[in-house]
């Protein structure tokens, strides 16, 4: 999947997926890899303490992958080399996926030749994820990352491109070479192009960056929806910010146009000029982020453009396997426009999920008429009732949530069995509204029936939540409130 022409995807359209029997099929043959891998001593230490999330996304990956619905490309973030760059994945750790997966495949896959049939594409895309020859040469490698520690270099490398330091730029690649790799390249060259730091620019390019490196764009510019999963080109982030001298700079080293520039940008002379002459390539996933299907419609929305997305989806048939990510996109937005052109062409308003357009006076009941709603999973708590990322206290946000779907009761939960992470403690909105001392969301919640004497798992109330509450948080008040509703358990037991 990594290593083929762009868009390429082994099983779609095969029927596979249904005749193996479908998301059962695939659930039981994910619970049989994870489970492989919870006594494995190569692999175990490369996963998270807790698997939960682990299984959960994956069963989302591998439905898709073997050609089923596109759920996952709805929720993830990030391409599969990304996520894999700060893990030593060495030959030794791809051939004991691999055993694992084809133990999971023999026990949950009837039909020999459909086992050997995924098997085959298996192997290609664990080998495509090797990025370190074994443990001892890698080392030195794991010193270069996009977060955590070695984030650091990646960051001093950058901040040094925006400043227009050519020098400093030419010592950073000096010092670590691994700063050349693609990921690390095309975040260095995006600051270069977004500031407009030519010099930089033709050195990196003189360092061998590729013209059309692309790198993810940051979310402030595309919006929650498409964190991570939306990438540029260096012309593209040029033309957005009106650097001609970077531009013309790219041009002259061979950058060249796409779809997916013309779609984020709006140019709507080059998008028509080019679905004239290739159609297909209105629904093409973005290859940059490999395993997603991030299209040119995902585009047109990050970047705000409505009639580049009308364009696309004249070359779509409707209704089409997709556009639950490009809703929340264009919901976030707040563009009527775009999302009454997904919904007409058959975009499932029933997956948009928890967001802000529950507060849309237009968006909200045109989203809600077709559908949409917040479910009872808990996944609004977190969002509203929480303080962390600096939320602050939001009670028009939690009523709104609650007009549409939300209730009071809900917990924020995640799979079953979890034994860590905030999922695991089965603990309702008021919970985390008391300990972020949010009180008017407590009176909000309270209105609408939330109980101040629910346990959570450990068997603690909101009012014992409250007691590991940042100082800064009004305890008496919040005391007041809950008690207020009859809760008389106070302090932990």
């Amino acid at each position: 999947m990594l290593r083929h022409s762009p868009g390429f995807r082994p099983f779609r359209g095969a029927g596979l997926f249904d005749r193996i029997g479908g998301q059962p099929t695939v659930d039981r043959l994910v619970d049989a890899l994870y489970d492989g891998f919870e006594n494995d001593e190569l692999l175990r230490p490369l996963f998270p303490r807790d698997l939960a999330d682990g299984r959960a996304m994956q069963k989302l990956f591998f439905a898709e992958w073997l050609g089923g619905p596109h759920r996952y490309s709805e929720q993830a973030y990030g391409s599969l080399l990304h996520r894999h760059e700060s893990v030593p994945v060495t030959r030794a750790v791809a051939g004991r996926w691999l055993w694992h997966f084809r133990q999971a495949l023999s026990a949950t896959v009837a039909a020999e030749d459909d086992r050997w049939t995924i098997l085959d594409q298996a192997h290609s895309l664990a080998l495509a994820l090797v990025n370190r020859s074994s443990p001892a040469a890698g080392e030195r490698r794991q010193h270069v990352a996009l977060h955590g520690v070695g984030g650091r270099v990646v960051k001093r490398a950058t901040d040094l491109a925006r400043r227009g330091d050519v020098a400093g730029v030419d010592a950073a690649l000096a010092e670590e070479p691994d700063l050349l790799i693609p990921t690390y390249a095309g975040a260095i060259m995006q600051e270069a192009a977004l500031a407009g730091r030519a010099d930089v620019v033709g050195s990196l390019l003189r360092h061998g960056v590729g013209a059309d490196t692309p790198f993810r764009l940051q979310v402030g510019v595309v919006g929650r929806a498409y964190e991570r999963v939306v990438f540029a080109t260096p012309l593209c982030v040029a033309r957005l910010k009106r650097r001609p001298s970077v531009e013309s700079l790219l041009l002259e080293a061979g950058a060249r146009e796409d779809v997916f520039t013309s779609a984020f940008l709006g140019d709507h002379s080059s998008l028509v000029r080019t679905l004239e002459d290739e159609p297909d390539l209105a629904r093409s996933p973005d290859p940059a982020v490999d395993v997603l299907d991030i299209t040119p419609v995902d585009h047109a929305v990050a970047g705000g453009q409505v009639e580049a997305l009308r364009v696309l989806l004249g070359h779509i048939a409707a209704p089409w396997d997709g556009g639950a990510r490009a809703l929340r996109g264009a919901a976030e937005h707040g563009s009527v426009p775009m999302v009454e052109l997904l919904l007409d062409h058959g975009a499932d308003a029933t997956r948009i999920g928890v967001g802000r357009w529950v507060l849309h006076p237009e968006l909200a009941p045109l989203l809600a008429g077709s559908g949409a709603s917040i479910d009872s999973s808990g996944s609004w708590i977190g969002a509203a009732c929480t303080g962390n990322q600096a939320r602050k206290d939001d009670p028009d946000y939690v009523r709104a949530l609650l007009r549409y779907g939300a209730r009071a009761d809900d917990r924020r939960t995640g799979e079953p069995g979890r034994t860590s992470g905030v999922e695991a403690l089965n603990a309702t909105a008021l919970h985390y509204a008391a300990k972020a001392g949010f009180l008017r969301t407590i009176e909000v919640l309270l209105e609408h029936g939330a109980d101040p004497r629910a346990l959570d798992s450990r068997g603690h109330t909101p009012l014992d939540w409250l007691e590991t509450a940042a100082r800064s948080v009004p305890r008496a008040a919040v005391r007041e409130l809950l008690a207020s509703q009859g809760s008389t358990k106070i302090g932990f037991e």
